[in-house]
């Protein structure tokens, strides 16, 4: 149980805080709000990435242990904590994107254009991803306490 609330609510907030990058990404020039955020999110996606990674190989070894009780509520659990923990990863990692590539290419450097696009991709895909997110963290913290 305290693995779908800790997971749901951790995707919850980065959820959160991924959601600016959906209504940024419709502009063609960043603003000085999303300049600021990119160390923060950087910073908390590249450690929610790793966590997210954690928890998706902590499930896929948890269920070989609990398929004894109730099957169909222990499968969904299992589920939805299995799409948690990689959705987890994957906003993660998407987030902490944009760091890597103001680290690398801020100083001078010209970012090559296959990276360019790249990150003009990934921003909208953070956005849907996000509220994804949101949706699937509130359903696994509700999911969590309703089945335990």
């Amino acid at each position: 149980m305290w693995q779908g609330i800790l997971f749901g609510c951790l995707l919850t907030v980065v959820s959160i805080l991924a959601l600016p990058n959906l209504f940024v990404s419709k502009k063609d020039d960043f603003s000085d709000f999303f300049k600021k955020m990119i160390l923060y999110q950087g910073l908390t996606g590249l450690i929610v990435g790793i966590a997210g990674v954690i928890g998706v190989v902590l499930f896929a070894m948890s269920i070989v242990t609990e398929m004894e009780g109730v099957l169909l509520v222990l499968l969904m659990l299992w589920l939805t904590g299995m799409l948690c923990t990689a959705l987890l990863a994957i906003l993660g990692f998407s987030l902490s994107y944009n760091l890597m590539y103001t680290l690398f290419f801020s100083k001078g450097k010209k970012a090559p254009e296959s990276l360019e696009k790249m990150r003009t991709r990934i921003m909208p895909m953070q956005g849907k991803i996000a509220l994804l997110g949101i949706l699937l963290g509130i359903w696994s913290i509700a999911a969590a306490v309703m089945f335990a």
